[in-house]
Parts: structure tokens; C-alpha cells; sequence
């Protein structure tokens, strides 16, 4: 449909996660009568035909992004900053189980939470103020 394809458009042109407020912003500016809900809808959808990827910072909105294959991140649980991971941990013991499991893969997720550099800096600042 035209408001899938401007959702696509959106995730693709952005340069980070977005959350669905983000993807209605960016939508409105080509498409201004669409409705949140029908964002909404539509990110439910195509996370569901695994064209786009739901990443749940635990704090802050959901984000998406497009489904470009492997989605590893390292988030931060401080100010939900998502940093892509080009390394993909199916590789090495990992797949060798797979293989002797005979697993077949539809899709993978890896997360490593915790807390970036300026967070890091932050609570240190605030400990020693204390």
C-alpha cells in the first residue's frame, strides 16, 4: 500500500532507530491525513512479514529499523542509544550447534545491554559529587 511503502521510505532515509512518533513525523511531510494508528498498524505488519525490525530500548519508545538481515546492538539502558554491531555472534560455536542441531534459522536478535560513554560519565560525575 502507499503508507507502507512511505513507512519504508522513512526507515530506509533515516540514519538511526525511529520510533513510530519519528516514522509519523517523518510520513506526514508526503502524507499529512495519516493517522498514528495507522502507523502503528502498519510497523505491527511489516515487523510480522520481517521487513522491518523492532528493537525495545526497556526504556523510551520502541524503535525500528529495516530488516537488512542480522540486527545486533549494543543499547544503552541510560539513554537508549542503539549502536549497530557489523559482528554477527551466529558465527563460530554458535553456528557449529546450529549445524549439529540440524536448527534451521528463521531470524536471530543479539543485545548487549548497558550503559554508553556519556551515561558512563554522567553517574561517575554524580557519584563523586556526592
Amino acid at each position: 500500500t502507499p503508507q507502507r511503502r512511505l513507512i519504508l521510505e522513512a526507515l530506509n532515509d533515516a540514519d538511526r532507530h525511529l520510533s513510530a512518533d519519528e516514522v509519523a513525523a517523518q510520513v506526514k511531510k508526503i502524507e499529512p491525513s495519516i493517522s498514528l494508528a495507522t502507523i502503528y498498524r502498519n510497523l505491527n505488519m511489516l515487523v510480522d512479514i520481517h521487513l522491518v525490525s523492532r528493537l525495545d530500548l526497556h526504556e523510551g519508545p520502541v524503535r525500528y529499523e529495516l530488516n537488512r538481515g542480522h540486527n545486533h546492538h549494543l543499547v544503552c539502558l541510560g539513554c537508549g542509544l542503539a549502536v549497530k554491531l557489523d559482528v554477527c555472534p551466529m558465527q563460530g560455536e554458535v553456528q557449529k550447534i546450529i549445524d549439529q542441531e540440524g536448527f534451521q534459522v528463521d531470524s536471530h536478535h543479539f543485545e548487549i545491554t548497558g550503559y554508553c560513554r556519556d551515561c558512563n560519565l554522567r553517574t561517575t560525575s554524580i557519584d563523586i559529587s556526592e
